[in-house]
């Protein structure tokens, strides 16, 4: 009986042992099934590798990923601050709808060394559903309206914003019967109105080129300033720029002087007439 009870107790000992390797062994095996069912790692984007042609959309989106992180911010406390900037304004400035998941992304660098430049876009949708301009000093904020080449005010003063415009000349020698213009730099080419003012009539006048944009010509032999008025919101900023008419005995001896280099004749054909000009338009040089 002694022996019996041993014998079945080893019997018991042996199906507990079996049962716990078999048991133990099913978590391996799924883990191993679950390792062949999961896909292969999308692999990182590198620039020139040669690709079977199948390959290319995955290339394609490979290097977008990529860009995500080399110019954009998709996380971070810099971000969850402009995020919630634009949420606390009213829907009806920012276009956002309420309750609409929105995914966002930030420029890493400054537009125009002033602007976050900021999007929204709603998930699986490559299209922004917004385009926003927060300035850095929180003053103002923009909104570029897609589709409609516009961009509104959403926000604030551009008291500051006016402090970052540049207004100058890159032709101040111009020939006689030439025409010039000014150029104007605006953070994020936001849109702007321009005066001009000839403060020398009988040396430069102000006038309109083919496109109706504001064009400076000299009609004689001299110096003159002209005062240019920029105007973004309600602000202005105002700056005279100095110019130089020359005739064709200057325009030679500028030309031995710079040795041999000649002087850029004037940009457009201007239609004279006219010392005053208040437009909206010009030339935009932005970043």
């Amino acid at each position: 009986m002694k022996t019996r009870k041993l014998f079945l107790t080893g019997l018991l000992t042996l199906s507990v042992l079996a049962a716990g390797a078999f048991v133990s062994d099913i978590p391996g095996a799924a883990a191993a099934e679950s390792a062949a069912a999961e896909p292969a790692a999308a692999e990182p984007y590198k620039s020139g590798a040669v690709v079977p042609a199948g390959k290319a959309p995955a290339v394609r989106e490979a290097a977008k990923e990529q860009s995500l992180s080399d110019y954009y911010i998709t996380s971070g406390k810099k971000l969850d601050q402009a995020v919630a900037t634009l949420q606390g304004l009213p829907p009806e400035k920012t276009g956002l709808v309420p309750g609409q998941d929105y995914t966002y992304r930030m420029d890493k660098t400054l537009t125009g060394d002033y602007f976050h430049h900021v999007r929204a876009y709603i998930p699986n949708n490559s299209v922004p559903a917004g385009d926003y301009l927060i300035a850095k000093d929180n003053s103002c904020i923009f909104r570029r309206n897609l589709g409609e080449n516009r961009t509104d005010l959403l926000e604030g003063t551009t008291e500051k914003l006016m402090e970052k415009v540049e207004i100058y000349a890159i032709y101040r020698k111009i020939p006689m019967e030439s025409d010039t213009k000014l150029f104007i730099r605006v953070p994020g080419n936001i849109p702007y109105s321009m005066a001009l003012t000839s403060l020398n009539e009988n040396i430069i006048t102000v006038g309109e080129d083919e496109s109706g944009q504001p064009v400076l010509r000299g009609i004689a032999r001299g110096k003159a300033d002209v005062l240019a008025e920029v105007t973004i919101g309600d602000f202005s900023k105002s700056k005279k720029v100095n110019f130089i008419i020359m005739d064709e005995k200057d325009m030679e001896r500028e030309e031995n002087r710079s040795s041999g280099w000649g002087l850029p004749i004037g940009i457009g054909i201007g239609i004279g007439g006219g010392h005053h000009h208040h437009r909206h338009g010009g030339v935009v040089i932005g970043i």
